[in-house]
């Protein structure tokens, strides 16, 4: 009788999560540089930061979301008030950082997340106060948004862990 060798599951298989996070870090970059040009930036090098190395950065950070939500939601906070102290930007402060939110929404400090994300709603009030002025509805329609795209996006994470602990909690099937 021969000792049947465990099969290896397939390369897709092995890999699945490095492939999404790649995927989800693309289409980060994609979109943040394909928002930031549609918005008016004459070019995704220019003003410092620059459109290209923040969409980078942010897709760059993506990677390292399974093991460090949090520190990555925070970092990525970061890089995206470094990109809108440069010079104000049409690109959102929420929705560059969907992935990163629903990724920490779905740990247990979710609380945290929904104080860190109001926090940044906050100050991305602020910092478009200006527009009240110009254009109210303008204004209106970004912050409430905003704050919306915030509250869609800790559900997502809690409804991605609750569904995650249902899984554990089911029996194998063979």
């Amino acid at each position: 009788m021969t000792d049947s060798v465990p099969l290896r599951p397939p390369v897709l298989v092995r890999h699945f999560d490095t492939i999404v996070d790649a995927g989800l870090a693309a289409g980060t970059v994609v979109l943040f540089v394909a928002v930031a040009l549609g918005t008016g930036v004459a070019s995704p090098w220019q003003p410092w930061p620059g459109v290209i190395p923040v969409a980078l950065g942010l897709g760059g950070l993506l990677f390292l979301r399974r093991r460090r939500p949090m520190t990555v939601l925070l970092l990525s906070i970061a890089v995206l008030a470094f990109y809108h102290a440069g010079e104000w930007s049409p690109a959102g402060w929420i929705w560059p950082l969907s992935v990163a939110y629903v990724t920490a929404a779905a740990t247990p400090h979710v609380r945290w997340v929904a104080g860190i994300g109001v926090a940044q709603l906050a100050y991305s009030a602020v910092d478009a106060w200006w527009i009240v002025e110009r254009n109210l509805e303008r204004y209106l329609i970004h912050t409430v948004g905003e704050a919306a795209l915030l509250a869609l996006l800790i559900t997502g994470g809690i409804a991605c862990a609750a569904t995650r602990r249902w899984r554990a909690r089911q029996p194998e099937r063979p």
